[in-house]
């Protein structure tokens, strides 16, 4: 199991910055649960020999009172930990004295649960702050994971801490060529993209699951089985930030089934169009869901569609959340078929995602905007209105240049048969058509016949791999 920091030396060198200024600090780490906030914080926390409080759903009194415990130990005073304190007023004072001998560093994990216990929080810490704190040595790091109330609560306008905070930092999952830094050189790529469709960019899941396995074994051992922590993943992390998540939990579902427009998903889940706006509005701003339209189209496009942001929350919304009955029945035969059947698909429309990744870090493919395209057509032979769609258009405006990039999930790829249903459908991009310069790339597995073509590359398998592995040398 890796228990090392992968990806997070800004993160951390951010931390140490402001650790350094020897002044106060109010810092705000937040991210997605799962993402790796409190292992990084916790870790950098005891590495300055500070405290570390992680808070409880218990009501204020007795978060009180575990807080005096772990200062208690920490200024080895037995007298505070025999009579906790009972009000905010007399712990800061009590930090305030002893923080004029010795700066401290001081973690409140989870926050929004402290401020779920008490309102007023954020006004009392804010009240210390400007009365105390701000003029000592004090290092406070405010983290939690309740996206919403972290904007709002603590970094929100209206927030009482508001312009307190001296530094912030919203952690983002691993980009893939850092998930590949969890598995060894005896794991093949197609095993690494198989096992980061599920997982994503988030650590915590990578070390749940048995990375020596496939990715279906793990499936059926570590996430559809009774008492599995990861079973009932997907619903904590909406709930967390959307109590009132039915709506929320028929919105994904659609997506994760292939609705993606405003219509589809509202057709889908029996609510009119504009009704749901709020709630797609919602799924955006917490990252659940992101909003796309065709790489060559303005923001503002009619041709806007819907599709969910994470690998595992479009995993669980797909295999998990509408087969529950057959877990809990503990059917994993039916479990297994059910992935025999859909989860190829759903590997492959992460494997575009990876190739995007992989594009992004070649050099010869320079990019103003890279994303996928799609639009409609009309047929002159059975005069139907047809949609096609690009895996991957990379713009360059400064070279007048379009790279068009298909990605298979299949071996022995015909890069005729590819190439010339490719070039069928460039003639429908709309994009600086009198001067452009065309350029083609095919991803797959492996290829037939692997000869080049003029203007085209072709990566397999073993080339995506030397991309991710030369970027993370550099």
């Amino acid at each position: 199991m890796q228990h090392n920091l992968i990806d997070r030396e800004k993160e951390w060198a951010f931390l140490e910055e402001a650790f350094q200024k020897n002044k106060s600090q109010l810092i705000v780490i937040y991210g997605r649960r799962r993402v790796g906030k409190s292992f990084l914080s916790s870790r950098f926390v005891n590495k300055k020999n500070g405290v570390y409080f992680l808070c409880s759903k218990g009501n204020e009194r007795e978060q009180l009172e575990l807080l005096s415990i772990k200062l208690a130990d920490h200024f080895n005073d037995p007298a505070v930990r025999i009579t906790p304190f009972t009000k905010w007023h007399n712990l800061f004072q009590y930090l305030s004295e002893k923080i004029k001998k010795k700066p401290l560093i001081i973690e409140f994990d989870e926050f929004p649960y402290l401020i779920n216990a008490n309102p007023a929080i954020p006004s009392i810490f804010q009240k210390y702050w400007d009365e105390e704190l701000s003029k000592s040595k004090v290092y406070i790091i405010l983290c939690g994971s309740s996206i919403s109330m972290m904007e709002t609560e603590v970094l929100g306008y209206r927030s009482p801490l508001y312009g307190r905070r001296t530094g912030q930092w919203k952690l983002k999952p691993l980009y893939f060529k850092d998930v590949m830094k969890f598995f060894d050189k005896r794991h093949s790529l197609e095993q690494i993209i198989e096992v980061y469709s599920i997982t994503g960019g988030m650590p915590y899941y990578l070390v749940g699951l048995d990375l020596k396995k496939t990715a279906t074994d793990n499936i059926l051992e570590h996430i559809a089985k009774k008492g599995r922590p990861l079973l009932e993943e997907g619903e904590v992390l909406i709930r967390e930030e959307l109590p009132d998540a039915t709506t929320y939990f028929s919105i994904l579902h659609a997506i994760s089934n292939g609705e993606t427009k405003q219509s589809e998903i509202a057709n889908h889940i029996g609510m009119p169009a504009t009704t749901i706006t709020r709630y797609l509005t919602n799924l955006q701003r917490l990252n659940f869901i992101k909003k796309e339209v065709p790489v060559t189209e303005g923001k503002r496009s009619k041709k806007s569609i819907y599709s969910i942001s994470d690998n595992f929350i479009r995993f669980w919304f797909r295999f998990i959340y509408p087969n529950r009955s057959y877990i809990e029945e503990e059917n994993s035969t039916r479990i297994r078929e059910i992935l025999k059947k859909g989860f190829i698909l759903h590997v492959s429309r992460v494997f575009e995602e990876v190739c995007t990744q992989a594009l992004c870090m070649e050099e010869s493919i320079g990019h103003s905007s890279i994303g996928r395209w799609w639009g409609s057509y009309r047929d002159m032979k059975t005069n139907e209105r047809k949609t096609a769609e690009i895996d991957i258009v990379v713009l360059n405006e400064e070279k007048n240049e379009i790279v068009y990039a298909e990605c298979k999930w299949k071996e022995e790829v015909d890069v005729d048969d590819v190439l010339k249903k490719l070039k069928e459908k460039t003639v429908l991009v709309d994009w600086k058509t009198d001067k452009r310069k065309e350029r083609f790339v095919i991803f797959a597995k492996s290829f037939k016949r692997k000869t080049e073509y003029s203007g085209v590359r072709l990566y397999d398998l073993n080339d995506l791999k030397n991309i991710f592995s030369r970027s993370q040398s550099n």
